[in-house]
C-alpha cells in the first residue's frame, strides 16, 4: 500500500501475525481427542438419520432458517423496544409491555393451530409413512 508509512505497514502486520498465532491456539485447543470424537460422532449420527430418512434435511433446513431469520428479528425487535422503553413514563411501560405479551400469545397461538394443521395434512396425505417427532 503505497499511501502508509513502513511503520504503519510493519505494525500492520504485526498485529495481523498476532491475529494468526492466537488463532492457531485457539485451533490446538478446539483439536483434541473429545472434541474430535464428540464431532464425528455428531457426523456420523447425522449422515445415518439423513440417510435413513431424506425428509430431516427439509426438516433441518427449515429449523436452520427459523433459528437464524424468524426467531433472531424477533429478539432484535424485543431488543430495541426495550431500549426504546427504557426511559419512559410507567404506565407507557406497563402499557407496551402487556400489548407485547398479548401479541406474542397470540403468535404462538396461530403457530400451534398451523402446526397442528400441518399435523393432520401429513398425516392424511401419507398416513402411517408420516414424520414420527
Amino acid at each position: 500500500m503505497f499511501f502508509l508509512s513502513e511503520e504503519k505497514l510493519a505494525e500492520r502486520e504485526r498485529k495481523r501475525q498476532e491475529r494468526v498465532r492466537r488463532l492457531g491456539v485457539k485451533l490446538r485447543n478446539w483439536c483434541n481427542v473429545d472434541n474430535i470424537v464428540d464431532a464425528s460422532v455428531d457426523l456420523f449420527l447425522i449422515l445415518f438419520d439423513v440417510l435413513s430418512s431424506p425428509i430431516l434435511i427439509v426438516m433441518r433446513l427449515v429449523r436452520f432458517v427459523i433459528g437464524n431469520y424468524l426467531l433472531g428479528g424477533v429478539k432484535n425487535k424485543i431488543k430495541k423496544v426495550a431500549h426504546w422503553v427504557e426511559d419512559k413514563h410507567i404506565i407507557i411501560k406497563i402499557v407496551v409491555w402487556t400489548l407485547i405479551i398479548c401479541v406474542a400469545g397470540c403468535i404462538l397461538t396461530l403457530m400451534w393451530i398451523f402446526g397442528q394443521a400441518f399435523a393432520e395434512f401429513i398425516m392424511e396425505e401419507w398416513g402411517h409413512q408420516a414424520i414420527e417427532i
